[in-house]
């Protein structure tokens, strides 16, 4: 690693602890990512199957896992399903409330309903940014959600505070 590189990783260390907890919309983790870009792919990854798992607890959906792993579609569809593989919700928005506490959630209406209890007769955005509410739309992944965040998938009634890498709550069967 060059010198540049030690610098911002020492700046985002210094910010949130540690480089897990970094939200990946920081500024000096894309600069990071500029010079070093996520391929998806971990050199000690031997295994389509090693692959799969590891794509599964960093949250990505299985169509993403079906292209980012190297085989026949089919056979890693298949694959997931009969090794019941855990598949993580890819939230779609990033809401900071008034307070400062930090939300992932998949709809913007369901997060609305859980909170407040309560469907707004305007549309969820002009809801959300009357009361305060900083909303940002994107693709927000289990492995860039920070400890300390509130995670709320689509099956669950009320938000869960994302405790460590391995804290999912997975829908029931």
């Amino acid at each position: 690693m060059d010198s540049k590189t030690m610098n911002l990783l020492h700046k985002i260390e210094s910010k949130y602890g540690s480089i897990v907890n970094c939200p990946e919309d920081d500024p000096d983790y894309l600069a990071i990512r500029k010079i070093y870009p996520s391929t998806g792919h971990d050199a000690r990854v031997v295994t389509a199957e090693d692959q799969i798992y590891r794509l599964a607890h960093e949250g990505y959906s299985i169509s993403e896992i079906v292209n980012l792993v190297s085989g026949y579609n089919g056979n890693i569809y298949n694959f997931i399903k009969q090794q019941r593989i855990g598949i993580k919700t890819v939230f779609k928005f990033r809401i900071v409330a008034p307070t400062g506490e930090i939300y992932y959630v998949r709809s913007l209406g369901h997060f609305i309903k859980v909170m407040f209890h309560y469907y707004p007769s305007v549309s969820c955005l002009t809801f959300l940014k009357a009361r305060r509410y900083r909303v940002k739309a994107g693709i927000y992944r289990w492995k860039f959600i920070g400890n300390g965040s509130y995670y709320l998938p689509p099956y669950l009634d009320k938000p869960v505070k994302r405790e460590g890498i391995d804290y999912y709550v997975y829908e029931e069967d």
